[in-house]
């Protein structure tokens, strides 16, 4: 969450960064909000948009110097809009944020033309400072600049993927799991494994 006590000693800003204006893309209003009132308070001109449709229609009116896009959305996602926004104004730097951190997903945002890929919840200092630093190439052809990550860490955000696309029905996400309810339960009451997995935590045999 962005405290508005600490805007005022934030060392990222619309001069720091090199921007003037920054559209920012999520489905959830009060996130939107609430980043959109920190980037002002930075000096950007700030454009926000809740799905596709919506950023497409107001970038091709006021174009934005950076962009900061919900990888998952309703419709079409956070990447396709990412490759429309620089079909339209090539310079653009751009981030994608998510709230389930997925490997192969930020390699395939970085090789589409992002600056950065962000898990979720990043506030505007994150988002900044990743602008700051990622406007080098972060995965050289034929590489994979991003460590494995460990099982224990893969189910985890499988999981919570199926239970965001059923909408939090437990019972629901645990049949398209093929397990039962209360193992479901089970694994959600755990905190997301550490990467590397620690190497005493122990086995989940509920299955």
């Amino acid at each position: 969450m962005i405290d508005p006590t600490t805007e005022s000693s934030s060392i990222y800003d619309a001069a720091t960064v090199g921007a003037d204006s920054i559209l920012l893309v999520d489905d959830t209003l009060v996130l939107r909000e609430r980043l959109s009132m920190a980037m002002q308070q930075r000096g950007f001109r700030v454009e926000t948009a809740e799905n596709f449709d919506e950023a497409v229609e107001k970038f091709s009116q006021r174009p934005t110097d950076l962009a900061v896009l919900d990888l998952r959305m309703p419709g079409k996602s956070g990447l396709e809009l990412l490759r429309k926004l620089m079909e339209i104004k090539p310079d653009i730097r751009i981030i994608l944020l998510s709230g389930f951190g997925s490997i192969p997903a930020s390699i395939d945002a970085v090789r589409a033309g992002a600056v950065n890929f962000l898990s979720k919840p990043a506030d505007a200092d994150d988002i900044l400072s990743s602008f700051m630093r990622g406007d080098g190439p972060s995965v050289p052809d034929g590489a994979v600049a991003f460590p494995a990550p460990s099982l224990a860490r893969n189910e985890w955000e499988h999981i919570h993927r199926v239970l965001s696309d059923c909408g939090g029905n437990i019972s629901e996400a645990a049949r398209r799991l093929g397990i039962h309810r209360r193992s479901l339960q089970r694994k959600l009451r755990k905190r997301a494994p550490e990467d590397p997995a620690m190497p005493d935590a122990p086995a989940d045999d509920e299955d």
